[in-house]
């Protein structure tokens, strides 16, 4: 058997987690530069909110005060999502992380009759320390665990489990073959114009009809849905990245250097964090800049990557790499709408064995611990954190867009 434990709503869960007064409220939480609805409350979903859907749409329910939009805070959904993954994993052998808001629980060999109290164990974990809903389902297959745990939430429970084929051929006959993990906007198509619906119809064809379809993906959504298990993730729970991007688009053009060096330094700590917390250090720092593409006029798009002398994790480091590529690609006079920052080459954190001649970097080791505390405070606090003092700048064309000194972001930048 597998488990797949998924947290309820996240993004607005999250929110509601820093934020008890939206409980029971309808919430939506808004993409980048708040374009469009990426996360719903029950209470949003029931006025018939969807996913995706444009802000604009929705701005006269907002302004009645009948819904509550929020601008995404990505940082703070990442540390949450590393300490409730971190929960799933005291209760379960191993597990692999296959989203921010999803991870698949390896509970083989454990008997069935106990599933079910390892998953309320995990849900009152979750919701006791991190104000977090989960639903778990358990299931022979990663795809069945993924059917079981969505069955679950739509009909309210905390945990699930299909075991015999009685009760998995019940379950999938009248849910849409759309929803199958895996299949597609297109593949879904393709189905339709061949008679299948529901997941039901398609468990029902014979194999040889599905590859000559779909090929060896679908045969394998067909396989899981008989209990084979041929899926494998280890890819996607594999810690590292290859790469660490923080980028944001301006609300206007900007061609303050001051305005922009302040959200390159914010982006930078933010990559810096989120390399620390894989384990990780980083050989190389990109920054990029981008103008307005719908202005008239030539669109720029200056960047550069920067090898560095040996791999870091450090803020303050990783700050003046990025700080020493912008100052190289900043044009003067020239409105940027957009920047970012990047980290690659990206190896394991592990000890540097030296010559036995070489003295011991003690500089290095105390910025480790340095930085090891500054993310323990960061972690626990969820209003005022820690950041470098050139956070903090005035912004551009004489109004205060920029970090207080209270730390505090402002709608829609991330905090550090």
């Amino acid at each position: 058997m597998t488990g797949l434990a998924d947290c309820n709503n996240f993004f607005v869960s999250c929110e509601r987690s820093v934020n008890p007064s939206l409980e029971g409220k309808a919430v939506v939480v808004l993409s980048n530069n708040d374009g469009c609805v990426v996360a719903r409350s029950n209470e949003s979903k029931r006025m018939g909110v969807k996913m995706g859907q444009p802000a604009f749409e929705l701005r006269d329910i907002i302004a009645r005060g009948e819904l509550i939009a929020l601008s995404g805070n990505h940082l703070l959904y990442r540390d949450i999502s590393l300490k409730v993954h971190a929960i799933f994993k005291r209760f379960v052998p191993s597990a692999i992380d296959y989203s921010v808001d999803e991870s698949f629980l390896d509970v083989d060999g454990i008997p069935h009759g106990v599933l079910p109290s390892i998953g309320e164990a995990i849900h009152e974990a979750c919701l006791k320390e991190m104000r977090i809903p989960v639903t778990i389902g358990f299931a022979s297959t990663k795809t069945l665990a993924k059917v079981a745990t969505e069955l679950c939430k739509k009909s309210g429970r905390r945990v699930g489990m299909l075991a015999s084929r009685e009760e998995i051929e019940r379950a999938i006959d009248p849910i849409a073959i759309s929803e199958l993990w895996g299949i597609g906007r297109r593949l879904a198509k393709r189905l339709y114009q061949n008679g299948v619906y529901t997941i039901g119809d398609f468990y029902r064809k014979d194999m040889k009809w599905v590859r000559q379809l779909m090929g060896v993906n679908g045969e394998r959504s067909w396989l899981e849905l008989h209990g084979e298990p041929c899926i494998e993730l280890e890819h996607v729970g594999r810690r590292l990245q290859d790469s660490v991007s923080e980028s944001r688009t301006f609300p206007e053009d900007v061609d303050d250097y001051d305005y922009i060096r302040a959200r390159i330094v914010i982006y930078a700590s933010d990559c810096a964090r989120k390399l620390r917390a894989m384990g990780g250090r980083c050989g190389s720092v990109g920054v990029f800049l981008r103008t307005n593409p719908f202005r008239p006029g030539p669109r720029l798009r200056p960047e550069m990557k920067v090898r560095l002398d040996r791999c870091i994790s450090d803020t303050p480091a990783i700050v003046e790499a990025a700080i020493s590529i912008l100052d190289s690609i900043f044009i003067e006079g020239v409105g940027f709408k957009r920047a970012g920052v990047w980290l690659g080459d990206i190896t394991q954190d592990i000890p540097e064995v030296g010559s036995l001649f070489d003295a011991p970097d003690a500089r290095r080791e105390s910025m480790k611990r340095f930085m090891k505390a500054v993310d323990s405070i960061n972690g626990a606090v969820s209003n005022k954190k820690i950041g470098l003092a050139s956070q903090i700048v005035k912004g551009h064309r004489g109004h205060n867009d920029g970090y207080s000194s209270t730390f505090q972001a402002p709608k829609g930048e991330p905090e550090n």
